[in-house]
């Protein structure tokens, strides 16, 4: 991701599409317990050689900014990163008791691998529309998603709503989002798509290689 600071001096940082090794590495954990230490250890060796490239790329108009550490998914099998926080014995169903401190102990964990310069987010993304574990959860809602994000990462990313959401009901999870930014100092985003014609719990039709379909959240 370069990033232009001026005339002459040019930034860029490292991000990482990474579902099927958080799953790897909470496999491995097994325990909320056990997460730090896994992370720690196994991202440490696997980003080094990565962050020793970028390092020797810096010249006196070129500077390495660092890794984001972060867990994104992709859409590919095994590629959720909900799934993922589902191998923790505390978990079981993402959502459920259990989930905020697996998030918590995640972020955390991202956030301070030794030995490596993290910029950025470095921690839990949570895209609905990007994670297919995400999406076919029935039981998740904006409420949830926006308490997991107290802890971790992005926000209300990605979220179908129906199509006649009023103004008021879509400012108002704004001004939460926006609240909970400010109230813990970190950025959070509110990506939400409403869907023309549609309403809650009514399945989405999206044709993407870059989304898959889930049904629409309820916002009022």
């Amino acid at each position: 991701a370069p990033q232009d600071l001026g005339k002459n001096a040019i930034a860029f940082a490292v991000g990482l599409e990474n579902g099927g090794f958080a799953k790897e590495l909470l496999q491995e954990a097994g325990s909320i317990e056990n997460v730090q230490h896994v992370f720690h250890d196994r991202m440490r060796k696997e980003l080094l050689p990565i962050q020793q490239i970028c390092e020797g790329l810096e010249s006196d108009g070129i500077e390495y900014l660092g890794i984001d550490t972060s867990l994104n998914p992709s859409l590919d099998d095994g590629g959720s990163v909900a799934e993922a926080i589902e191998c923790l014995d505390e978990v079981g169903v993402f959502g459920n008791p259990g989930t905020m401190a697996a998030a918590a102990a995640v972020t955390t964990s991202l956030q301070s691998i030794p030995d490596i310069k993290t910029t950025g987010y470095s921690g839990l993304m949570l895209p609905v529309l990007e994670d297919r574990r995400l999406a076919e959860l029935d039981t998740l809602t904006i409420q949830k998603l926006l308490c997991i994000s107290s802890v971790c990462g992005v926000g209300i990313d990605t979220v179908p709503i129906p199509g006649d959401v009023s103004q008021k009901s879509l400012a108002s999870l704004i001004l939460d989002v926006a609240a909970l930014a400010c109230r813990w100092n970190k950025p959070l985003s509110c990506r939400v798509f409403p869907v023309p014609g549609c309403q809650a719990g009514m399945a989405t039709s999206f044709d993407s290689p870059y989304m898959c379909n889930s049904s629409i959240f309820r916002l009022e």
